[in-house]
């Protein structure tokens, strides 16, 4: 086994790791060592992005950039997840984000994306078993599971239709979207424990959509960017109200599903980012808010100016429909008074998620004229 392939190994066994050490210490002391351990799975999967494992595609690993990029996403999803969470009392709470974790990035690599699916459904299934394990909350389980689980249905009934064709790429659509949780056509995931399951769930869904597009073919394209503009346009009309901002949590995702449709698979790369640091249960914080809306110079931002260059080539009027949707929901959801006005967070998770995001909507560029993706 040469060292990059040990390294790979190492990066996805990493959270497995983090979730054992987690839930077997105390309470006071388990946060702590969680972000220590999430903070040790970020550089390894930065480590990953820059020495990748040569001939992967032989050794049963996926080699392409931007899934690795996205995996470092994913990893620092979990550490923003690890910061703002407060002393879970619960252990198998506390190991919920990083065993999420752990299987999404699993699922990513699969070179089959059959065989991602089934991780990801395995990651759902203990994620609504550790959710509903609370007295009351069997009602709030089963509708996760069924979501998510009517989603990877439709996915598999679309693999199994020969591949081109309008119907297959039509219900792989129809299930990429449910299980990215997209407004409105997704689980309306609460705010509390769900998002330790559902950040890196959402997230492996969209790395896997890029995988289905050539079985989906131009149906497929199509209806991610009608199903993403239909978020999108709703998101804008719903305003600054509580509700208004619960649906801007998606946001990112719509766009990054119009970037996959659009082929511009490093955009949907950087509004993962913007998922995965700035989404969840972050939207109703200022600099959640101002990094969703994407103010520049963050990675969102950037993605925006990549989605626009590609979809122009493609269609001139769903460029102009995104763009004014875009504008349309930045205005009306950014809060008008009080904190949205403050750029530097206050909190660590906050500084850490802008740094992040910022460095990323620089390198990414650089990496793009250097020929990393």
């Amino acid at each position: 086994m040469t060292f990059p392939v040990f390294l790979a190994a190492l990066a996805f066994a990493w959270p497995l790791l983090g979730a054992a050490v987690v839930m077997s210490l105390n309470t006071p002391r388990s946060r702590e060592v969680a972000v220590w351990m999430a903070g040790g799975g970020c550089l390894l999967a930065a480590a990953v992005f820059l020495f990748p494992a040569t001939g992967a595609a032989a050794t049963g690993w996926d080699d392409d950039p931007v899934q690795r990029a996205g995996r470092v996403m994913l990893a620092f999803g979990l550490l923003l997840t690890v910061l703002e969470a407060n002393t879970i009392p619960n252990r198998f709470l506390r190991g919920l984000p990083h065993i999420s974790t752990a299987l999404a990035g699993l699922a990513c690599v699969t070179p089959d994306p059959i065989v991602g699916l089934g991780i990801l459904e395995a990651s759902l299934a203990y994620g609504v078993f550790v959710v509903s394990r609370p007295a009351g909350q069997a009602m709030a389980g089963w509708a996760l599971l069924r979501t998510g689980s009517v989603g990877m249905f439709l996915v598999l009934a679309g693999l199994l239709l020969p591949a081109g064709q309008a119907a297959s790429g039509l219900l792989l659509a129809c299930g990429v979207v449910m299980l990215a949780g997209l407004t409105p056509f997704g689980q309306p995931w609460r705010e509390e424990n769900d998002t330790l399951l559902f950040l890196p769930f959402a997230g492996a869904a969209l790395l896997l959509s890029m995988r289905l597009r050539p079985h989906g073919g131009e149906a497929f394209d199509t209806a991610l960017i009608a199903a993403g503009l239909a978020s999108v346009w709703l998101t804008a009309c719903a305003g600054r109200s509580h509700d208004g901002l619960r649906m801007f949590r998606t946001f990112p995702s719509a766009l990054a599903l119009i970037a996959v449709g659009a082929k511009a698979d490093v955009a949907a790369l950087l509004f993962l980012s913007g998922w995965c640091l700035a989404g969840g249960s972050r939207s109703e914080r200022s600099w959640a808010a101002r990094t969703l809306a994407c103010f520049p110079p963050g990675a969102p931002f950037v993605g925006c100016l990549l989605l626009l260059s590609m979809m122009s080539d493609w269609s001139w009027f769903f460029t102009v429909l995104t763009l004014a949707g875009i504008l349309c929901a930045v205005v009306r959801a950014v809060p008008a008074q009080g904190e949205g006005h403050a750029v530097w967070p206050q909190d660590a998770a906050g500084r850490v998620a802008c740094v992040v995001l910022v460095v990323t909507g620089f390198l990414v560029p650089l990496a793009m004229m250097l020929g990393a993706f």
